[in-house]
């Protein structure tokens, strides 16, 4: 951590103008840090406001009730003119700009300070005037448990606990990734005591499952392909997919932690094809780097945990350029 929480408890009490954002396609992480810290800034006074690239999951969409979540391009002269008058801008769970996406370029040229709070790997500290930071934690949620709980016990609502504990819940995979330590537990305990509930916010996120969403994921199952004597997986998601049901990249959440799931498997890709890119998310046991894998495609993560975007390829040319540079790392 290089920036003590009395440093932007003293800038977020002089700032009228509060900007929150995350990255690209959110996850329980990026909504679960955004909609807590925003909760805990409203009893201090503050009138955050929350702008992202991306829609908010229908999974998640039960911790914005009012529906605050402002979409970038859906009214982005405004959210630029915000963007342009913050004091502070609040970069949560992601320590890169670019994977803010359409407002990268606005949010680099405000003249307001940016803080980062974050707990992935790749930090460039310069480019942010304050960085609160823990690559050692699972959730950027749990960072900001112990960012509220410093300042003050009673700003853990149940709203903001509850908001906590799903970062934390859906980032270790309902707890079994690595860096789940018994602190994870004992965090989510006190979350639980001030209000989170465990039975009703597993339920919210997992228990919702559509036929369309059921549907998708047997058509990817069937196109699974393995390789490396069964240790590694590659499975795609393609446009004609989404259309085909009527669906989007939000609901292929889940399907990395189904094909780690496969006995033997040690490498697990996913390519979705989006309609300017394609994402690739890797997924790894043990020592296999999948952060250094993603960064052969400039993209980055934690060390079983990756990502990356690639522009200008077809599926089939990417799958086999990924294919290839596996061979470095599954032996």
């Amino acid at each position: 951590m290089y920036t003590h929480f009395k440093e932007i408890n003293d800038l977020i009490k002089k700032s009228k103008n509060i900007i929150l954002t995350t990255h690209v396609v959110p996850d329980g992480d990026a909504i679960g840090s955004v909609m807590a810290f925003a909760g805990y800034l409203k009893q201090k006074g503050k009138d955050p406001v929350i702008i992202n690239h991306s829609i908010t999951p229908d999974n998640l969409k039960f911790l914005d009730k009012k529906n605050t979540i402002r979409v970038f391009s859906k009214d982005q002269e405004k959210n630029e003119k915000l963007i342009s008058e913050a004091d502070v801008i609040f970069i949560l769970d992601t320590n890169d700009f670019s994977r803010t996406k359409s407002l990268e370029h606005y949010l680099v040229n405000s003249p307001a300070k940016k803080v980062c709070i974050d707990h992935h790997m790749g930090l460039k500290p310069k480019m942010f005037d304050f960085v609160i930071t823990n690559t050692v934690y699972p959730a950027t949620c749990q960072i900001l448990y112990e960012y509220i709980k410093d300042d003050d016990e009673k700003y853990l609502t149940k709203e903001v606990s509850s908001a906590l504990y799903v970062g934390i819940m859906t980032d270790t995979g309902s707890f079994r990734h690595p860096r789940t330590g018994s602190d994870v537990f004992m965090v989510c305990a006190d979350l639980i005591n001030d209000g989170a509930d465990p039975v009703k916010l597993y339920e919210e996120i997992y228990g919702n499952t559509t036929k369309e969403n059921l549907l998708l994921m047997a058509r990817f199952i069937s196109g699974l392909e393995f390789y490396s004597g069964n240790r590694v997986v590659l499975g795609t998601v393609t446009q004609k997919d989404f259309k085909t049901f009527g669906l989007d990249i939000d609901h292929v959440e889940g399907f990395t932690s189904l094909i780690m799931n496969i006995k033997g498997i040690k490498l697990g890709i996913i390519l979705v094809e989006l309609k300017d890119n394609i994402k690739i998310s890797f997924r790894s046991k043990g020592n296999i780097p999948a952060n250094k894998l993603a960064a052969e495609f400039n993209g980055g993560g934690h060390k079983n945990a990756a990502g990356a975007n690639v522009k200008g390829s077809s599926i089939p040319e990417l799958k086999e350029q990924i294919l290839k540079k596996t061979e470095n790392y599954i032996d």
